[in-house]
């Protein structure tokens, strides 16, 4: 039972150290800095990538296609057509599309990725969502864009909406700006949501209902994605070295601090 949704020198001596913060490091994930170009040179006979990682918070895991092992993420890995993303109870990312639309996935949540690259420099995509929920800013006019749930699916095509599994199996959709098509998948029953508006999806795919979101709610909803992103931006440890000739060198080391 389904839900879809569809988007139209050497250093000695000692250590001098002054930190900004404390807390455990996680140095694979650098401070946030200009990404490569997402370009497709690679060869017709190649995959081409849909997406890649543009910043997270540990912990997030990718398996790639035909697969069976996870991997930690990195910043600017690239995801292909079939791979999968998970984020763990503190983890979040976002994933930035060929065509500069964004996915930011909340924690304890986890989604497959299927597409390809269109002639028109946008991509078809399929967004399958297995737990948890995303934010989806749909950018391009050249994309379409679906995402799916075990009950729903919504179509978009230049809006921006999320997506949220709730335990028991239903679906919760808001449209932020836009439109939004959604569909139970089991009845077929579809409407168009609008900013503002909200769509229930009950957990046998039967119906959909939808409601008006008050102004201050989704001020409330887009804050949290605001403090979410900003949580993926590392703090940053800085540490000043001495070398033997006595010149001093400050080295900024990336991390994330522990929630308690």
């Amino acid at each position: 039972m389904k839900l879809i949704i569809r988007i139209t020198g050497v250093l000695v001596a000692f250590l001098l150290i002054s930190a900004s913060a404390q807390g455990s490091l996680h140095a694979n994930n650098p401070v946030d800095k200009p990404l490569p170009e997402l370009t497709n040179n690679n060869s017709l006979d190649e995959p081409q990538p849909l997406a890649i990682v543009r910043r997270f918070r540990p912990t997030v895991n990718v398996r790639e296609s035909g697969r069976h092992e996870w991997v930690e993420a990195r910043v600017a890995q690239q995801l292909f057509h079939s791979d999968t993303l998970r984020t763990q109870q503190e983890g979040y990312a976002v994933v930035q599309m060929v065509d500069n639309s964004l996915i930011r996935v909340r924690p304890n949540s986890m989604l497959i990725i299927q597409g390809e690259v269109n002639s028109r420099g946008g991509v078809n995509s399929r967004i399958n969502m297995e737990q948890g929920g995303i934010n989806l800013q749909v950018i391009g006019r050249v994309s379409d864009f679906e995402v799916t749930t075990q009950t729903s699916v919504a179509a978009v095509k230049g809006t921006q909406f999320s997506v949220v599994i709730n335990p028991d199996g239903s679906t919760t959709i808001v449209c932020f700006s836009g439109e939004v098509e959604v569909t139970a998948r089991i009845s077929g029953q579809t409407v168009s949501l609008r900013r503002g508006r909200r769509a229930f999806i009950d957990p046998q795919s039967r119906s959909v209902r939808t409601e008006r979101v008050s102004l201050r709610e989704m001020r409330r909803l887009q804050a949290d994605e605001v403090r979410m992103e900003e949580s993926s931006i590392p703090e940053v440890l800085k540490i000043r070295l001495r070398n033997a000739d006595g010149d001093i060198r400050e080295v900024e080391i990336p991390y994330f601090r522990e929630s308690n």
